[in-house]
């Protein structure tokens, strides 16, 4: 909770207020919970981010370290770890639309001729055959399952009259606590497992990926997008 609060005290400057929520999205019954105190607080939802993921192991605070001993890369992998990282990335944005979806509905309704939105944070990692540096194998499985959920989710609003979109961003090398520093550093030169480093030589910045997600917010007209926001990456790593 004391993350969401230092995040909403950060935001000054814009009109309206921002009140942290906490859940936890790999619980049906918290995710339900939270639907629940937004109908109460607003009665609708206008955007729904499924923002929460994970790249290593949430058990082994030594799975980094293992990885990079591990003469045969597969052997580090655990069925836990895979199910684990699944739960988070591919399986908890589905109950979280659905548990959602009646908001987001309401949001629709509450403009003309209108749409909400559900943007889905995937990776370029998506797209690679390659494991990226610091991260669990399942991590780019699970993202390219979540862009399949993008479609399918979308579909099934579309075909069925419902006005909420569905897109998903797929962010290179960014900032975060997944992406340490040596990561950053090293895109200047080489990243591991990539032929060559992002062609502007830096990470994204946070007017970056947040400018791409307003776009995919606002746009009507726009659904069942994947929008990449990787610097190039993908030019020189075909």
């Amino acid at each position: 909770m004391d993350v969401l609060e230092k995040a909403a005290a950060s935001v000054t400057g814009v009109p309206g207020s921002i009140i942290p929520l906490q859940m936890d999205v790999t619980d049906e019954e918290d995710v339900k919970a939270g639907a629940k105190h937004i109908e109460n607080t607003n009665g609708k939802l206008d955007i729904l981010v499924n923002g929460a993921g994970i790249a290593g192991s949430l058990r082994d605070p030594d799975f980094f370290a293992k990885q990079d001993a591990a003469a045969d890369p597969l052997e580090p992998e655990t069925v836990q770890n895979w199910a684990d990282i699944f739960a988070l990335n591919t399986i908890a944005p589905f109950f979280v639309v659905r548990a959602f979806q009646s908001l987001l509905i309401e949001g629709a309704h509450s403009r003309p001729q209108g749409t909400s939105s559900v943007i889905n944070i995937s990776s370029v990692s998506a797209i690679y055959n390659t494991q990226g540096p610091g991260t669990c194998m399942a991590y780019s499985v699970t993202k390219a399952a979540l862009d399949k959920l993008t479609l399918v989710l979308g579909m099934s609003f579309a075909e069925r009259g419902i006005p909420i979109r569905v897109n998903s961003l797929q962010p290179g090398f960014f900032a975060s606590q997944m992406v340490g520093p040596q990561v950053l550093e090293a895109m200047k030169m080489k990243i591991p497992g990539f032929a060559a480093p992002v062609p502007v030589r830096r990470h994204g910045t946070e007017a970056e990926i947040g400018t791409a997600a307003v776009y995919l917010a606002v746009s009507d007209y726009t659904n069942g997008a994947f929008l990449s926001i990787e610097g190039g990456i993908s030019l020189v790593n075909p």
